[in-house]
């Protein structure tokens, strides 16, 4: 089996084993960090900016602060030297599995410069990141074969609820925690019905452009569907806000451009009815995964933890896709690509970092 289809079988286990140890690592790390934080910032690049977008609602409703999730790039260089008079009450989350990623880094590196609290979310607490930040939560992920990562995400956002569980008020505490329990036995039944019609999508578009749509938490599944199938065989495709695609998309051709929506039935159900409406009118094939989480979820706790699951169905389809067109991940590294440091030539881990004596007082005149 290919390297996405292992990690999916693995996924609720891996969520169930993980989880009790990352609640506790971070209830001991984060003591005491309540009363002292009013803004989370998460930040991340390529997946781990998908985990952040995820993972947004979900630190909003159960710590009740304010949370934003930005690129890594946005993070450093224009949101965080400006906090101003808020970065004492500002906590800003960088996250990377690998922990080498410059942007991330160094965004994490600007927090500590403003005087803001720091937190690595990743791997290892031997890497950059971890030793950057003033504190760090760390989850290694069971060996599998080559290719595009999902543990790894999920790791990162098992890793965004445990800090959600530590900030959180006691009255709201346990209400998540007892939805991060129910998860992989939803997982279980989830995900076989999801892989299943992914693989058969896959039969039928092969050939064509895919565009994920997603809102709220939503969205940064749809980012995350779209990375898989890139990074699986190679194809274009990318992920859109609901809203947006009647705004863009609609326009484009081909008429008939496999067009995915990600559903919470959450705050955007409206809205998405009107825009399939519109889909199917103009030609679109249409695919809808639709979560319903778990049994007695509250409305919000199903929108807002949507992106544990609403992963299935799209990996599915990436696997069964490259395989399909004999695509090995990430094209092999081949017309120029190469692996090395996380991307050659792209320099994602080697790119050169802004310092705080450079960035900074551009934020000062």
């Amino acid at each position: 089996m290919d390297s996405l289809t292992v990690q999916s079988m693995m996924a609720a286990d891996f969520i169930a084993s993980s989880w009790p140890k990352v609640k506790i690592q971070a209830m001991e790390v984060l003591e005491g960090w309540t009363s002292e934080i009013d803004e989370l910032i998460l930040c991340g690049c390529g997946d781990s900016h998908h985990a952040a977008l995820s993972l947004e609602m979900a630190l909003s409703r159960w710590t009740g602060k304010r949370v934003r999730a930005v690129t890594a790039m946005m993070a450093a260089r224009y949101l965080v030297p400006g906090l101003g008079s808020s970065s004492t009450r500002s906590l800003v989350i960088g996250i990377s599995a690998s922990g080498e990623v410059a942007r991330t880094c160094e965004a994490v590196e600007l927090g500590v410069a403003v005087g803001a609290r720091t937190l690595a979310i990743t791997g290892d607490k031997a890497n950059s990141l971890a030793q950057t930040a003033e504190s760090s939560l760390a989850l290694t992920t069971p060996p599998v074969p080559f290719g595009p990562g999902l543990l790894s995400y999920l790791a990162s956002m098992i890793m965004g609820l445990a800090v959600a569980v530590a900030l959180a008020p006691a009255s709201h505490r346990q209400e998540l925690e007892s939805y991060i329990e129910d998860i992989p036995t939803v997982l279980d039944d989830w995900r076989e019905e999801q892989m299943e019609m992914g693989k058969q999508f896959a039969e039928d578009t092969i050939d064509n452009v895919v565009v994920y749509l997603g809102s709220g938490s939503a969205y940064g599944s749809a980012l995350f569907a779209a990375a898989k199938l890139i990074e699986a065989s190679g194809a274009q495709a990318w992920g859109q806000d609901v809203e947006e695609w009647a705004h863009l998309e609609y326009f484009c051709e081909p008429a008939d451009m496999p067009t995915w929506l990600l559903s919470s039935g959450g705050r955007s159900t409206s809205r998405e009815q009107e825009v399939l409406k519109a889909a199917r009118t103009i030609g679109r094939r249409i695919v809808i995964s639709s979560w319903h989480g778990g049994d007695d979820w509250s409305p919000y706790g199903r929108e807002a933890l949507a992106p544990l699951g609403l992963w299935a169905g799209p990996v599915a389809y990436a696997s069964r896709r490259a395989e399909i067109i004999g695509e090995q991940p990430f094209r092999s590294f081949g017309g120029g690509r190469n692996c090395q440091e996380g991307g050659g030539i792209s320099r994602i881990r080697s790119s050169a970092r802004v310092s705080p004596v450079e960035i900074l007082p551009l934020w000062q005149g």
